[in-house]
């Protein structure tokens, strides 16, 4: 019986593209970078949860992260200008700045739906 391989081929590909290392991301999903290069040559599957993670931190699709198609942003998952700049701002604040902003997201969602 064949051992059916899933290469990340895309997701050295996509880090790449957007001038970002893997060391980073690595770091950022708490993952060694040995397992990073592992996930791209298919000699270890990423948990669900961390390759979730890694198309959020990429603004891309999981299928695109697991080589299922070569399209990083499907239509129907691409984000605005605005919404990727939202993002970036909200990763450049600190663990209280992103607690309270949740906070008045939450709040303004509740209001909304009252």
């Amino acid at each position: 019986m064949e051992k059916n391989i899933t290469t990340m081929r895309n997701l050295k590909k996509i880090v790449k593209e957007q001038n970002k290392s893997l060391t980073s991301l690595a770091v950022q999903l708490e993952v060694s970078q040995e397992a990073m290069s592992q996930y791209i040559s298919g000699k270890i599957k990423p948990k669900t949860a961390t390759i979730i993670a890694m198309a959020k931190l990429l603004n891309t699709s999981t299928d695109y992260l697991l080589d299922l198609t070569d399209n990083p942003t499907p239509s129907d998952f691409k984000l605005s200008e605005k919404e990727n700049k939202l993002i970036q701002n909200y990763r450049n604040l600190d663990k209280e700045e992103k607690i309270k902003i949740e906070a008045y997201i939450d709040a303004m969602i509740d209001i909304k739906n009252k």
